[in-house]
């Protein structure tokens, strides 16, 4: 079983101070994975997020100097919004910085204004998330990338840096829906939904599972992203699987487990910034040797 950390890269605590304290103390406590969120604006209709939100690629390349073996995450980058040729050489690099260290978590998106801001088409973002993994797997595998697609098209090119991974770094697909695990199967090395109980993985699982079976694909990682309270004075209703004391967060987890998760990317809910570095100490002391 593994577990990240999920960066302040955006929010009231994104700051270049907060997000190296996360990182160094990450991997100071063995956290496997520390990950970043991606949107590039956000319209007025979403404010939930606050208005900062720094850019996840470059804030990988900050921490990756920063650190030195924990796995560089993103959950997720939205495929559409970037070039994607583009965005190969940026994450072949990013990878071959690190040392090998890089996750492409990766998914469609889901906010029509923000397509609307940067001139995307929104109903057209399945297919062009489809041909752009494949675009992005041409470059980082092919000594002479060839690819014709509806949107993207090349060929007589090289593409250098290749990623330090071999054949390339995991591809995790994120979403709930069908359309996802489809993606993820066909796609992707690994799979990653948001929020759901360990009833919810179940009853997807199948239905992966079977995919996974025609596609004769093995080493397939499900990876489960989900906040997290450690709060024994308040009560939280029971589908908030790890939000509570350590024992209802241990039972939870181990329900995980038995679901098939193995690697938890976990957002820290807490009260101040403080208490989010607490918060990941006492998991890391009292909640992860009790798993």
């Amino acid at each position: 079983m593994k577990f990240g950390i999920s960066l302040p890269n955006f929010g009231k605590y994104a700051s270049r101070e907060n997000i190296l304290k996360t990182a160094v103390l990450a991997e100071d406590l063995g956290y496997d994975s520390l990950w970043v969120s991606d949107h590039i604006v956000i319209p007025d209709s979403h404010e939930g997020f606050g208005h900062v939100f720094l850019d996840p690629i470059t804030t990988l390349g900050f921490v990756a100097a920063k650190t030195k073996n924990i796995s560089l995450g993103t959950s997720v980058l939205i495929l559409p919004y970037r070039n994607p040729v583009v965005l190969a050489k940026m994450i072949s690099t990013l990878d071959t910085l690190s040392g090998g260290r890089i996750i492409v978590g990766a998914g469609t998106g889901w906010m029509r204004d923000e397509f609307d801001a940067l001139g995307i088409p929104f109903e057209k973002r399945g297919a062009t998330t489809d041909e752009y993994i494949e675009v992005l797997k041409e470059l980082w595998t092919r000594d002479s990338p060839v690819y014709k697609g509806n949107y993207i098209s090349f060929s007589d090119i090289k593409f250098l840096p290749k990623p330090l991974q071999e054949p390339h770094p995991p591809i995790w697909i994120g979403g709930g829906s069908e359309r996802a695990i489809e993606r993820a199967a066909r796609y992707g090395d690994g799979w990653q939904p948001v929020g759901l109980t360990p009833e919810g993985i179940k009853e997807k699982l199948g239905y992966l599972n079977k995919l996974l079976d025609e596609e004769k694909k093995d080493n397939f990682v499900v990876s489960l992203r989900r906040n997290l309270e450690i709060n024994e004075d308040k009560r939280f209703p029971e589908e908030e699987t790890l939000r509570g004391g350590p024992e209802k967060i241990i039972t939870g987890i181990r329900d995980y487990i038995e679901a098939s998760v193995s690697h938890f990317i976990l957002h820290i809910l807490s009260g101040d910034f403080k208490d989010v570095l607490k918060t990941m100490e006492t998991f890391s002391t009292k909640i992860r040797p009790a798993i």
